[in-house]
């Protein structure tokens, strides 16, 4: 499935760091194909170069590797683009590779990158200015997925308004911590209602920590838990206006580091008040990923604040161990009202054309060619995107401006369609989605769990759903690698914030330990920070 890969975008540049792709019927509106072909085809062809990684444990799908693939063989074949390599290194080493070519001017001629890379390279003079390129070459089915997200991913892509590359656009909501993950078993076991507000949240919290919701008459069950970065708990800090890892908004419209806020002060003294009366493992703080994870397997917490495909993973293993049954429910405010979840700070990746390369306009036309074929017909999709047995083709291909928000579109196709609506014809990978739903409906399967719980009438999309037509989502207010001081002493700042975040839980420090630290916050370069980011934000 499409979104494990979400997680790890980054890592999806080691596949093959870039490649093209086109449509041939992209031109102007007076008919001119650059250096294209009446068959929409550069001739004589054109090379482009790249910076490459080789992974010695891909896999072979359907007897296709990043080397020799269908998308491979359509740049060429259908546009007259091949590649060369400048390096290709380990994927573990591709990021330092990239730095260290930007650093010294010798740069592919088309790259994937980071958003810090994206910014040296701008700043540099290296990334080609792609917005009359782009005006005059996206076909009107790029110039609509790729502004899906409402535009937001195209926006980060410019820079004094200035288009220097096209985001692997996502949509905005895939941001772990989104939404509460209930253990409906341990509901059943304890003849509790689903809540439907933060103070039954609660209730279900305290039930769920000192009621034996597993039955097995030993007290080792809690409320929640997070690993000690706490980036497990965003959702908890929601509930409570919280955004303590971002930039935001305050009443009067001033962008503020939500770290500092009253409600995130309000959030911790409810986290320590709960971690006195037992509902937090007292170890929460020295828990790594894995222990947390681990938590979880061995059923000892019973509520987690994930993203909406996390049925699958990484609560699919406590569930096909020991049956346990999660239901996906929104973010509820603690103070009785709808809480906002905080949707992704943007792409994880940016493909840029190198600034004196003879046909930056190649990028568009293999940008074409990727929704032709990626999210063409059936037959097509089956053949470049996923095919019949789910294997993800499409992770060949070096760009992967995935269609933002798509698997929200598929519960709501799904969900029409099981309302009896026509909805015409659906995705593959939808119409897979909506049999297994199916299944699930009529027989529920093992096989069908995961897709039923992401997909369904009451699945993780349901919620997202929920979100976005209700005006719940909120984004970050800065995107930028680093204003100056922040390259300087963020590090410093982040590990106070978490130390006493972690302290005024644990009882260790009193809450007003949390007003030291926002002033300290300040004068140790926050204060600083906090202006750079407004003037970034405004354009100055």
């Amino acid at each position: 499935m499409k979104r494990k890969l979400a997680l790890i975008l980054i890592a999806a540049m080691t596949v093959s760091l870039v490649s093209g792709c086109g449509n041939k019927n992209s031109g102007d509106k007076t008919g001119n194909t650059s250096a294209l072909n009446e068959e929409g085809k550069y001739d004589p062809g054109i090379t482009i170069l790249l910076g490459s990684s080789q992974d010695s444990n891909e896999e072979d799908i359907d007897g296709q590797n990043s080397k020799d693939n269908v998308w491979l063989d359509a740049y060429r074949d259908e546009l007259g683009i091949e590649f060369d390599d400048m390096f290709v290194v380990n994927p573990e080493q591709l990021e330092e590779k990239l730095n260290l070519q930007i650093a010294s001017g010798q740069v592919p001629d088309l790259m994937a990158v980071t958003r810090k890379q994206f910014e040296m390279l701008v700043d540099s003079g290296l990334a080609a200015d792609l917005t009359e390129v782009y005006e005059q070459y996206a076909s009107d089915k790029t110039k609509e997925y790729m502004n899906a997200d409402g535009g937001r991913c195209m926006e980060m892509s410019k820079e004094d308004g200035k288009l220097y590359a096209i985001p692997a656009t996502q949509g905005y909501l895939e941001s772990p911590g989104v939404v509460t993950w209930i253990r409906k078993d341990w509901l059943d076991n304890l003849n509790l209602e689903i809540p439907e507000n933060y103070e039954q949240l609660y209730e279900v919290m305290r039930a769920f920590t000192f009621n034996d919701p597993d039955g097995n008459g030993v007290n080792d069950t809690y409320a929640i838990s997070t690993s000690n970065t706490l980036d497990e708990w965003m959702g908890f800090f929601a509930s409570y206006g919280s955004y303590p890892k971002s930039w935001i908004q305050d009443e009067n419209g001033e962008i503020v580091y939500g770290g500092i806020q009253t409600e995130t002060r309000n959030a911790l003294e409810a986290l320590h008040a709960m971690f006195e009366e037992g509902m937090i493992s007292r170890e929460f703080g020295a828990n790594d990923w894995t222990q947390f994870i681990k938590s979880i397997d061995n059923s000892n917490v019973g509520i987690v604040y994930f993203a909406w495909y996390a049925v699958d993973w990484p609560l699919g293993d406590v569930h096909r161990e020991s049956g346990a049954e999660w239901i996906p429910l929104p973010v509820m405010g603690a103070d009785g009202t709808e809480a906002k979840v905080m949707g992704n700070a943007g792409p994880d990746t940016y493909y840029v054309m190198r600034k004196d390369y003879e046909h930056p306009e190649a990028l568009i036309h293999m940008l074409n060619l990727w929704f032709e074929k990626a999210y063409g017909s059936r037959e097509e999709m089956l053949k470049y995107h996923k095919n019949e047995k789910g294997e993800q083709i499409a992770s060949f291909s070096p760009i992967h401006p995935w269609l933002a928000h798509e698997d929200i579109d598929y519960y709501c196709k799904i969900r029409d369609s099981l309302a009896g609506e026509d909805v015409g014809e659906m995705f593959p990978s939808c119409q897979t989605y909506y049999e297994g739903v199916l299944r699930y409906m009529e027989n529920p399967n093992e096989d069908d769990y995961s897709t039923y719980k992401m997909y369904g009438p009451d699945s993780g999309c349901k919620v997202l759903d929920y979100y976005m037509n209700n005006d719940l989502v909120l984004f970050e207010q800065y995107y930028g690698s680093g204003t100056k001081t922040m390259k300087e002493k963020w590090g410093v700042l982040e590990t106070k914030q978490l130390e006493t975040y972690v302290k005024i839980i644990m009882g260790e420090e009193p809450i007003e330990a949390f007003d030291t630290f926002a002033e300290e916050w300040k004068s140790s370069g926050g204060e600083d920070i906090t202006n750079e980011v407004r003037k970034e934000a405004a354009g100055k």
